[in-house]
């Protein structure tokens, strides 16, 4: 700790709640350093029970709702039925609760692992090109 300006010292000493003008909540803990999903996916579904429903009308079961033809939730967020940044928290949560299943799961961390290097082998060998 440098003296002067408290600089690597944990300074809250009180928890907070605070209520955003959003209907958002933010909480403020001393010494809490991260916050992890503790629901799974059905929870996911139920919040983003919109998204699932246009998800369930994209031409392809698979489909990551990026690029893919036939996609509903694209379709939406182009119309302006979805709200961008609602899609955007969505697969974030996503991603986050696919860690964590990954985390859980040695061989899907396993099987996660030899994809990337078969990507990135392919992309030295196409820059060498």
């Amino acid at each position: 700790m440098r003296r002067g300006d408290d600089q690597g010292r944990h300074t809250t000493t009180n928890r907070e709640l605070i209520l955003l003008p959003t209907g958002g909540l933010i909480i403020d803990t001393p010494g809490m350093r991260e916050i992890q999903i503790w629901a799974g996916g059905e929870s996911l579904q139920e919040t983003f029970a919109d998204i699932e429903t246009l998800a369930a009308e994209c031409r392809f079961r698979n489909c990551q709702h990026n690029n893919e033809p036939g996609c509903a939730v694209q379709q939406a967020l182009l119309e302006g039925e979805l709200d961008f940044f609602r899609f955007l928290s969505y697969q974030k949560l996503q991603k986050e609760l696919n860690y964590l299943v990954r985390k859980q799961d040695q061989r899907a961390q396993l099987d996660e692992k030899e994809r990337s290097k078969k990507i990135h082998k392919a992309m030295r060998n196409y820059h060498k090109r």
